[in-house]
């Protein structure tokens, strides 16, 4: 009874703490205010976010076992103006696309100003209003995605460009005269440089050269007028510890020697954009950034784009859910109502969600982008992509699943929406390669502070009391003990989520510690094991988000705060048994498991070159 007393009590003094001292921008009854904008108070007049000092890295400390619970609360970036401006922009969104409909209003929305400088005719727009503006407009989904990729190409420019291309382009793009759009993405590799597209500078005449070639994917047969461009700088052979590899820049498409052609592929209205850079000549001014920051540049649009594009995702798993619900409340069937069926009720609920789940993710991360400066994200922003993106494709062909054939018939909505989804799903970045990269950077940041202890993991005859030691450890992945007491962080009704959360965790630092000792720096090699490590993040990110919005949901009294609740509890149980399979697997191995099973038989398909089995039915006699 002392604790389920005390717990509140202090919850509620840490949030009052966090207002004052700036832990979190502003109370809870705040982010809710309907107050209004004075007419008075223009775009001009927007102040600064104000972001306090960077902090560790969210995720990747995860793999160390550390958690900032700091950030366990939900956050709310928007203090009480900021809000309001909000509000106000979105009754003008919704205003605007109520007439004619989303496709005929579009454009009309100025939405390729919303993270331009105000002194340029931008919105300045933070990520989490971006986020919440584009809710709003995904309505045309590919629109809404040129728009994301440009508003984050516009800030770019507006943090790395030149003084040269902001006073050029700027001003065009926050008008909508100019579109860019990202070239980062090639189908040929090269063992020289890291991008086969190479960037040459001429000392003399202090002009870049450009060769190379890009491909992209667009949704709709609108080019594009600039294009964001990463190129490699130098060779390989040649690098520095130093040194950067790659430099990024600026490309107007009508410069001479830009080719750019289309070709239809798969569903309908998808292209393959395929941009040819031949002895392209740009001026100094061209480079965003420095010659040997283009990897940090990189990673931020890469990071922005990977959020934003999740917001679009979700939109369109709302519908899904939203016409598979109506749907199943007006279809009678045999045995009675669509709705009274208990496969029915137990896919849609777990649509639902998902959906809560990614929707948590991506205002976390968004939050993160926001309220610190400089904020490492880079692994969130993966995760949320992969967990969007990964569970569109699964829900999306759930009407074909509860319906059957006649839910992909011309006509049909959900044949609309399956089409849309397969679009949304086909990107210019393989899932696999994003589950590679979140694996491999949290095991870099876990090998980087826990040197020693793999060192004597990998070493057990130079170590004998070290050994020892792990022999008689208490918690194991099977039987993990806890090491932080979450439960302190949420409020009592989510407790269990909190266990199972802070259970989870401790399972990612053994496997990770386990995938390390036994593989070191020849982990880069197992994928199977990596994809499994990087399921495990992302699970984790994902109980974490949900249990942190339904606390703060449940606190502040929103509207069935107690559903919200009761799905996070649910979501984390049954998260938590994943991650503990997943690690079971990573401990055990690649000859207990089947991993090396599979190598098997893949080595004899590519021996073979086919499907080398006999027919079932063949004698040999």
């Amino acid at each position: 009874m002392l604790r389920k007393t005390y717990i509140p009590l202090t919850r509620s003094l840490v949030r009052s703490y966090r207002a004052q001292y700036g832990f979190s921008t502003v109370a809870s009854q705040e982010s809710n205010s309907s107050d209004a904008v004075p007419d008075s108070v223009n775009d001009l007049s927007k102040p600064v976010h104000v972001r306090l000092p960077k902090r560790s890295p969210f995720m990747k400390s995860m793999f160390l076992g550390t958690v900032d619970t700091e950030l366990l609360t939900f956050p709310e970036s928007l203090n009480r103006e900021e809000q309001s401006r909000l509000t106000k922009h979105a009754e003008q969104v919704r205003e605007s696309l109520k007439p004619a409909g989303a496709d005929a209003s579009f454009n009309n929305l100025d939405a390729l100003c919303l993270q331009g400088p105000l002194e340029y005719g931008g919105k300045q727009f933070i990520e989490t209003e971006l986020a919440y503006v584009s809710e709003l407009m995904s309505e045309d989904r590919a629109a809404a995605l040129v728009t994301l990729e440009h508003n984050t190409i516009v800030k770019i420019l507006a943090q790395h460009g030149t003084d040269v291309l902001k006073e050029k382009y700027l001003q065009k793009m926050c008008a909508g005269e100019a579109v860019a759009t990202s070239a980062l993405y090639e189908v040929s590799s090269s063992r020289q440089t890291m991008f086969s597209t190479v960037a040459n500078l001429d000392f003399a005449n202090r002009k870049w050269t450009l060769n190379g070639s890009k491909v992209l994917l667009r949704n709709d047969a609108a080019e594009p007028n600039l294009l964001l461009v990463v190129a490699s700088t130098k060779n390989m052979a040649q690098l520095n510890k130093e040194d950067g590899t790659v430099a990024v820049f600026l490309v107007d498409v009508q410069t001479k020697g830009v080719n750019i052609s289309q070709t239809k592929i798969g569903s309908k209205g998808l292209s393959r954009v395929t941009v040819d850079f031949n002895h392209v000549e740009l001026p100094e001014a061209n480079l965003v950034g420095t010659e040997h920051g283009g990897a940090e540049i990189m990673t931020k649009f890469l990071s922005a784009a990977r959020v934003q594009s999740s917001v679009v995702r979700v939109s369109l798993l709302k519908k899904i859910l939203n016409s598979l619900t109506d749907f199943c409340i007006n279809t009678k069937t045999s045995t009675g109502e669509m709705m009274d069926i208990e496969i029915v009720r137990e896919q849609l609920a777990r649509m639902a969600s998902v959906i809560y789940a990614a929707e948590s993710m991506i205002y976390m991360t968004t939050s993160l982008m926001d309220d610190f400066d400089s904020q490492d994200v880079e692994m969130e922003a993966a995760i949320t992509k992969v967990f969007s993106a990964d569970n569109l494709l699964k829900f999306a062909t759930l009407p074909l699943q509860l319906l059957g054939p006649q839910a992909l018939t011309a006509g049909n909505p959900f044949e609309g929406l399956f089409d849309d989804a397969l679009k949304l799903f086909t990107g210019d970045e393989s899932l696999d390669s994003v589950n590679f990269f979140i694996a491999l950077t949290g095991l870099q940041y876990a090998g980087m502070h826990s040197y020693e202890t793999i060192k004597k993991d990998r070493n057990p005859a130079m170590y004998p009391s070290h050994v020892l030691l792990k022999l008689f450890e208490k918690t194991s992945i099977e039987h993990p003990k806890k090491f932080a007491n979450l439960q302190q962080f949420f409020h009592p009704s989510l407790d269990p989520a909190a266990l199972w959360i802070e259970f989870s965790i401790v399972r990612m630092k053994l496997a990770t510690e386990c995938v390390l000792s036994r593989h070191g720096i020849e982990v880069i090699d197992r994928h199977v094991e990596l994809g499994r490590l990087a399921n495990i993040a992302t699970q984790i990110y994902a109980m974490v988000a949900t249990a942190s919005r339904a606390s703060r949901s449940y606190c502040i009294g929103l509207r069935h705060a107690d559903h919200e609740v009761h799905l996070a509890n649910m979501l984390c149980r049954e998260t938590s048994e994943k991650i503990r399979l997943l690690a079971i697997e990573l401990e055990k191995g690649p000859y207990i498991t089947s991993d090396d099973d599979y190598n098997v038989v893949a080595r004899n398909l590519f021996r073979e070159k086919r499907y080398f089995f006999e027919h079932p039915i063949t004698k040999n006699f």
